[in-house]
């Protein structure tokens, strides 16, 4: 992909005589940008290895073909119909896997339950693994933003995108510099093994949802259709976000109110026992 990308931008040099394959090739290139994006994602979803393992081998494949297709249309065509024809196998072994887990089970429910397990086993194997599975999304986003920056002056040849997208570029740098700051702090965090306290928890989600804006501001600034795509999705999973952080402070508060509410009945328990032995000595 390195080696692709590293031509490509050798091809599509700013000049006179050349327009940009996003211009004339648009087509492909957001094919190639979706492909980015999916490849990024499946690399450290820990769902279902063998589905997400054969979708992100399709995705990074087929982003090498769309370049390929771009740079020597002729070799293109060949690595496409190569490219088909494993795509048609993988979904044939697909399609009868999943028929024999059909048959191996007693109902759909079983099917479902089982589904439903993975998913469960996936989630325990990621709360266990969680530093592992942080650094695959870091690892995801670095490769995504890298990729999408090396299209930006591919498309942007006779204009700098600071003068037709100031305010994204802006958003761009700022959130950056808070993903890396929150990036270093994460890792200091993960050093010092207090991965598991609220400190670290806060400064990851922090640090993976600016990495991952950065990425869609980028696809924003080249495919804009897709960009806002993507951006309402951020956005879902961000509101997803302090909706759970919402609920965790509501926890929280519900639990400190409950220790206080305790520890004022016991005091005023021991009080009344007080008053009352006092009582009874000054009578007796």
């Amino acid at each position: 992909m390195a080696v692709l990308l590293a031509l490509f931008n050798l091809k599509f040099q700013p000049q006179p005589n050349i327009e940009s394959p996003f211009e004339t090739q648009s087509v492909i290139m957001e094919m190639f940008v979706i492909c980015v994006l999916v490849f990024a994602i499946t690399l450290c979803t820990p769902y279902f290895p063998e589905v997400i393992d054969d979708i992100n081998l399709l995705a990074g494949s087929l982003a090498a073909v769309l370049l390929t297709f771009t740079l020597f249309p002729g070799l293109g065509w060949v690595f496409l119909l190569i490219w088909v024809t494993f795509f048609v196998k993988l979904i044939f072994r697909a399609i009868r896997k999943f028929c024999q887990l059909y048959h191996a089970m007693s109902s759909t429910s079983d099917l479902f339950n089982r589904v439903l397990l993975g998913r469960r086993h996936a989630h325990h194997d990621e709360e266990s693994n969680g530093r592992t599975t942080n650094n695959n999304w870091h690892a995801s986003l670095a490769f995504a933003v890298g990729v999408f920056l090396a299209l930006l002056p591919v498309k942007y040849q006779s204009t700098a995108p600071f003068e037709t997208h100031n305010a994204l570029m802006l958003i761009v740098i700022i959130v950056t510099v808070v993903y890396v700051a929150t990036w270093q702090i994460e890792h200091h965090l993960q050093t010092s093994n207090n991965n598991s306290s609220i400190h670290c928890i806060i400064v990851t989600k922090i640090s993976l949802l600016s990495g991952s804006l950065v990425a869609v501001v980028l696809v924003l600034v080249l495919v804009p259709a897709i960009g806002w795509f993507i951006l309402l999705v951020w956005t879902l999973i961000l509101m997803k976000q302090i909706y759970e952080a919402c609920q965790m402070l509501h926890r929280l508060y519900q639990s400190i109110s409950l220790v206080s509410y305790v520890f004022n009945e016991v005091n005023g328990h021991r009080g009344d026992l007080s008053q009352g032995r006092n009582r009874y000595r000054s009578v007796a």
